[in-house]
């Protein structure tokens, strides 16, 4: 076995089809075949063997192509580097893989590698180190391996702070290749956009092995751009698109239904698929965006939604010849139905292993089930639901947020393009809530308002205590967001940012007199919020007796400290040590007259004025005759 061969069969059987489109050429799959056969004779002559690491350090261009499968032909492995990342980068991933040749079409920008041989090419490859490729003597062979020899290195984000290399088998790559031509359907009448990046696993399997295999032509895009995009479509009548919902945003908003006439099927991976942007691109072009569901280590695709019936908000099921089931995080133990867990794979796809991390390994592959950091739960019919990554869940006061549920909620809203949410550490609460938000073209909202729209949809705890609005969200060459990068950048400003706070903004707009009665009527709609009690108890009555319970309580702690200013620390016992709505309402107008540095000397208020439900006709009529004199 080799997976080389999904370039030599095509190249047999369809010499002159077209196997590249790439800004106004055409290469067929004999001229590709040719100079990957080319390139291998190069990589020989420079004393490459079988086993030894071949680093691509390219855009997407047709000479990352022809030297990938001239590597692999070989018998030597890939290393997918991506040509964003910085010098010391590059040369750490050299280092790590041992990589023996780089391949690089790219500025190398001072990276080396301590052992690395450097060739120059040029784009098209038909040039190595200013010398003609077509120069070299093809060999014509391709070197048989073992189904599990290593076949690609593909880095990705390690939890010691360094990237770590999955490393994937011809076995890993055939078996996801099988599952994207059967399940997308794909075959050599059609023609594929290329627009995400090669060195990703979701660029170089889902369409670069697959749509080779299948025959197809690949329409070559450097980086996705939309209008470009979209005049490659229509150029060359694409067929199938193949995308993250980034790009699906981005197209719904700049074309219409008649630029992708070309286009009957679309699929979507590498980050959560929007509901929002399902049904819109479904209302718009008549078509579901299909959902697929995989890691750089299951090569990537591990389930699909889904060639019987579509489900919307679900990642499908597991593809051929792959198990997938949800698992306690600490126990191990299946969760139920319905209950969200660690989702692990099993099957034919999973990698080997992480590159000289046995110990890394060890903690991911257990018993031949890859454990995916993803949080999500399977339905009683089968149907897998992604919640978040484990790591990204945020907890408050000890109770768990996904940050993918309030990133819905808030795609909800009308005057939202996308969201990101993270959590940053809180000294009272552990983390809190915080969204950062992209605003559609032309619409304003207040962070009020979104909060206020989450809060109808969500628990109290989970609505953010922060929103700052961006130009756009950080990505990586893959479109998914950098939500440690946005972590980083702002929990340095989180001490400098302090907004108007709700209990700010409410007790401006009262007069002094009308605070507490404001303040008591303010805290027992938010009783109901986390209680969800049809009605608030009244202001005397023990919260904790009425139907408020110990969650409840603390939710409704976490709530308020998003309500008050940041100097304004209130304790996790908020509501145990202030049991009743009353006594709530005291303590926080206590708390907030201080911190505004308010002179009037405090009165015990709750022994001179009564609350609304405790005042006559009479005494109502006095209180609002004083306000107004106030």
């Amino acid at each position: 076995m080799n997976i080389s061969e999904h370039l030599l069969l095509p190249a047999r059987l369809f010499p002159d089809g077209i196997a590249v489109f790439f800004e106004g050429r055409r290469f067929t799959f004999a001229e590709i075949e040719e100079a990957s056969d080319r390139a291998a004779e190069v990589l020989r002559a420079q004393g490459v063997e079988r086993g030894d690491r071949v680093a691509l350090f390219m855009g997407n261009v047709p000479a990352w192509i022809i030297w990938y499968y001239a590597s692999l032909r070989i018998g030597a492995i890939a290393v997918a580097i991506s040509t964003r990342l910085a010098p010391e980068e590059v040369s750490f991933l050299l280092k790590d893989s041992g990589a023996r040749m780089m391949v690089s079409a790219a500025d190398l920008n001072g990276a080396n590698g301590e052992t690395a041989t450097i060739l120059r090419v040029s784009e098209d490859g038909s040039e190595v180190n200013e010398q003609p490729l077509g120069s070299v003597n093809p060999g014509g062979l391709s070197v048989d391996r073992d189904p599990d020899d290593p076949a690609v290195i593909l880095y990705t984000s390690g939890t010691t702070g360094f990237p770590k290399g999955a490393t994937l088998s011809h076995r890993n790559v055939s078996a996801t290749v099988h599952s994207f031509q059967h399940l997308c359907g794909m075959n050599r009448e059609d023609r594929l956009l290329l627009a995400v990046p090669l060195h990703h696993c979701y660029g170089q399997n889902a369409l670069l092995n697959a749509g080779f295999h299948s025959a197809a032509s690949l329409v070559l895009q450097r980086r996705f751009d939309p209008q470009e995009s979209l005049q490659l479509i229509r150029e060359h009548r694409v067929t199938k698109l193949f995308a993250v919902p980034a790009v699906f945003q981005l197209l719904l908003e700049a074309a219409a239904p008649q630029d992708l006439a070309s286009v009957s099927y679309c699929f979507s991976a590498a980050a959560i698929l929007p509901p929002r942007l399902s049904r819109a691109w479904r209302e718009r072009f008549g078509m579901p965006i299909y959902e697929g569901y995989g890691l750089t280590e299951t090569a990537p695709f591990a389930s699909y939604n889904h060639r019987f019936q579509y489900v919307e908000g679900s990642i499908g099921m597991p593809v051929d010849l792959v198990e997938m089931k949800v698992v306690d995080p600490l126990t191990g133990e299946d969760c139920p139905v319905g209950q969200a867990g660690e989702i692990a794979i099993h099957g034919p796809n999973v990698m080997l292993g992480y590159w000289n991390r046995p110990e890394e390994t060890a903690k991911v592959l257990i018993d031949g089930w890859f454990h995916s950091g993803d949080a999500g739960f399977v339905d009683e019919r089968g149907y897998f639901y992604l919640v978040d990554r484990l790591k990204d869940m945020i907890t408050v006061g000890g109770m768990k947020v996904y940050p993918s549920e309030v990133e819905r909620v808030l795609g909800e809203h009308a005057a939202v393009q996308e969201s990101a949410v993270i959590g940053l550490p809180h000294p009272v609460w552990g983390e809190s809530v915080t969204a950062c938000v992209v605003r559609r073209a032309d619409m304003e909202v207040s962070p009020a308002d979104l909060q206020a729209h989450v809060r109808t949809h969500l628990a109290a705890f989970k609505v953010p205590g922060r929103i700052v609005f961006l130009e756009e969200l950080p990505r990586n060459p893959a479109g998914k967001v950098l939500k440690t990068e946005l972590r980083r950048r702002f929990a340095e400003t989180e001490a400098e940012t302090e907004t108007e706070r709700p209990l700010q903004e409410l007790l401006r707009s009262t007069h002094r007199t009308g605070r507490r009665r404001a303040l008591i009527a303010f805290l027992g709609e938010r009783v109901k919020e986390v209680s969800r009690l049809p009605e608030a108890p009244g202001p005397e009555v023990p919260l904790l007796v009425s139907g408020v319970d110990s969650i409840a309580a603390v939710a409704l702690s976490s709530l308020l400290q998003t309500m008050v200013p940041a100097g304004v620390k209130l304790a996790p016992t908020l509501v145990f040590d202030h049991p009743t709505i009353a006594a709530l309402a005291d303590y926080l107008l206590a708390q907030l007259d201080d911190a505004a540095g308010d002179p009037e000397p405090k009165r015990p208020q709750a022994n001179l004025e009564p609350s609304i439900e405790q005042m006559t006709e009479q005494q109502a009529l006095e209180a609002l005759l004083r306000e107004l004199h106030d």
